[in-house]
């Protein structure tokens, strides 16, 4: 066993199935019973939890006149081109078999499940698996599902990736080698890379990550580490390059005037690309840090839970032709919170690449440094879309899933970590309670936060548990 593989695998015993079983058993079924208890009510929204009309409609049309045209990229909005074979056709007829309520709580246990699996598989640690299942089951990344019903593939999707990467990471760990795991890595990374046009946020990732430990490895000759990077990095590369030279004969939604995903390079002056990538950098790596704190920690709550009225009266009548910017600057409080944790964030990873590459043994800071940058990468082709409305607000956390997902695995990394290294047993329990209880006070709380900052660029968000149980308790 090499000095990597001892670090990774903490312990080297036959693992004892029976108390993780109980404990994803329980995990699932409380979060079950917590989604079927908020579910938002189905009102007058446009919302399918599973397909839009227009959706549905274009691939019933597609399935009744040619199923294989679904292999390529096809209309699946009007003038919106995606290519996701992978999931179209189990998300069609699983909504047709078990319908909306059904197929949302069947892929999100699902793909609790299939991490809880991976992350016990792969590191032996309770604490890891049992953290990154908590965390995948009250998160509200997906909330806009409710709203875009469409978004409820990404359970599945995500669960593709978590595949992929538990074999990138057992490789690069030395828990399993060979041609053998190489091809299937290369094969899930296809299947996941066909699901949806996110997949290209993960192969950046994979690039960046892999990059550093090829430079890490070489550095302090880890010919293991280097030489699985090189081969990940260069079959993410080709996945990557072949999936572009297809899909890039229908690009031209990303080009058209007006459109939602309209690219930063139409712009005739830098100065609005320049801004506009700041700007979504900022957002969307706030989305991705703050996904797990409350609401009262990421927003106004002045705004949140006040009417802009109440807030309008507090000034009094002083200078009323501008206190419309006492509204906004409430709007655009999150900010500086934005500010605070993405300077948290850079210096712990400062720190962290620091120790990385003044020693081999420092391995765990090095995991640290390569999920960061995976975290940062995760969200790259939104970098190049340009400034929308709803982006002044952080409440679509969906459009950085890739992040969010990855940022998970460090938290749970992170409760791993600590339960190894602190002395005591109320302390490990009180690290991992803080995170936990973190997660689920922004489960009850965030749902609101999040309908109320759409309100305001005029999008709908759907759920308030925190309301819901204040009504139950009146």
């Amino acid at each position: 066993m090499t000095k990597h593989q001892a670090v990774v695998a903490d312990r080297v015993e036959p693992e004892n199935w029976v108390r993780p079983g109980i404990v994803i058993a329980a995990l699932v079924v409380v979060s079950i019973a917590f989604k079927l208890l908020f579910l938002p009510p189905a009102t007058n929204m446009p919302y399918s939890l599973i397909m839009t009309p227009g959706i549905s409609q274009s691939i019933s049309r597609a399935l009744a006149e040619d199923w294989t045209r679904l292999l390529l990229p096809h209309e699946y909005e009007v003038g919106r081109f995606y290519w996701p074979p992978t999931v179209v056709y189990a998300m069609y007829f699983l909504e047709k078999g078990l319908g909306p309520v059904g197929t949302y709580i069947t892929l999100s246990s699902l793909f609790v499940l299939v991490t809880f699996v991976l992350a016990q598989v792969m590191t032996r640690s309770l604490v890891f698996s049992s953290t990154i299942a908590f965390l995948f089951a009250f998160g509200t990344q997906l909330n806009y599902q409710f709203t875009y019903g469409n978004l409820v593939a990404f359970y599945l999707i995500l669960s593709y990736g978590a595949v992929n990467f538990t074999i990138a990471a057992a490789l690069i760990s030395g828990r399993v080698s060979g041609w053998g795991w190489r091809a299937l890595f290369a094969a899930t990374l296809v299947i996941f890379a066909l699901s949806n046009e996110m997949w290209i946020n993960y192969a950046t990732a994979i690039i960046t990550a892999t990059f550093f430990g090829i430079v890490w490895a070489t550095r302090h000759r880890l010919s293991a580490i280097r030489s699985e990077s090189i081969f990940l990095l260069a079959a993410t590369l080709v996945v990557l390059a072949l999936y572009l030279f297809v899909r890039m004969r229908w690009v031209h939604q990303y080009l058209a005037p007006g459109a939602e995903e309209e690219l930063l390079v139409t712009y005739r002056h830098r100065l609005l690309m320049i801004d506009d990538f700041i700007t979504n950098f900022m957002t969307l790596l706030y989305l991705t840090l703050s996904n797990y704190l409350p609401s009262f920690l990421s927003s106004s709550n002045s705004l949140v839970y006040l009417q802009d009225g109440r807030i309008l009266s507090g000034q009094n009548g002083y200078h009323p032709e501008f206190s419309h910017l006492v509204v906004a600057s409430h709007l655009f409080q999150w900010r500086f919170y934005a500010g605070i944790l993405t300077a948290i964030f850079a210096a712990l990873v400062i720190e962290r690449t620091f120790r990385a590459w003044r020693s081999p043994s420092a391995i765990n800071a090095a995991i640290f440094v390569a999920l960061a940058l995976m975290i940062v990468a995760g969200f790259s082709t939104h970098l190049s879309i340009k400034m929308r409305p709803y982006n002044v607000v952080p409440a679509l956390p969906y459009k950085a899933i890739i992040s969010i997902s990855l940022f998970t695995v460090l938290l749970a990394f992170v409760c791993h970590r600590a339960w190894q290294a602190l002395p005591t047993q109320a302390a490990r329990l009180s690290f991992v309670g803080i995170v936990w209880g973190s997660a689920f006070v922004a489960a009850l709380t965030r749902p609101f936060m999040q309908s109320r900052l759409l309100k305001d660029v005029s999008l709908v968000g759907a759920g308030d548990p925190l309301g819901q149980i204040l009504r139950w308790l009146q």
